[in-house]
């Protein structure tokens, strides 16, 4: 976890300098990656938000993704 968080360190500086923005939508990480990016002091300068999609019904109805798309 660690190793996970000072990376979100560096691609937040990184998105700052570079004025730029991140959304994710996640599903088998299960919120991680969003806590991750969110643990850096100042992430509201770069993280605009993000969803925790986990089953596959759920990505189905929630994000419009089709079941085929999700087999493969």
């Amino acid at each position: 976890m660690k190793d996970l968080f000072e990376l979100a360190a560096v691609v937040g500086e990184k998105l700052k300098a570079r004025g730029e923005t991140i959304a994710v939508a996640e599903s088998s990480s299960g919120g991680l990656i969003s806590a991750a990016l969110l643990s850096v002091p100042g992430a509201s300068a770069y993280y605009l938000g993000g969803a925790v999609v986990y089953t596959a019904k759920a990505r189905m109805r929630l994000m419009e993704i089709p079941r085929e798309a999700a087999a493969s």
